[in-house]
């Protein structure tokens, strides 16, 4: 868990923390704004909440 660093619009940071355009993610997979671990039964409610956010942006990224 908490292994891509990402902001609050679930874009992807690079290490230098700068967002890499067109990539989202979502999930356990995910830190940074969530920190660096989340317990199990806790990560429902951000990776619905989320991948929606990753979603929505995706979708408004891919239609410019």
């Amino acid at each position: 868990m908490g292994g891509l660093k990402i902001n609050a619009d679930a874009e992807v940071l690079d290490t230098q923390g700068n967002v890499i355009p067109g990539l989202y993610a979502a999930g356990e997979t995910t830190g940074g704004v969530h920190g660096g671990n989340r317990i199990g039964g806790n990560a429902v409610c951000d990776f619905v909440v989320f991948g929606q956010i990753a979603g929505n942006n995706a979708s408004v990224y891919t239609a410019d």
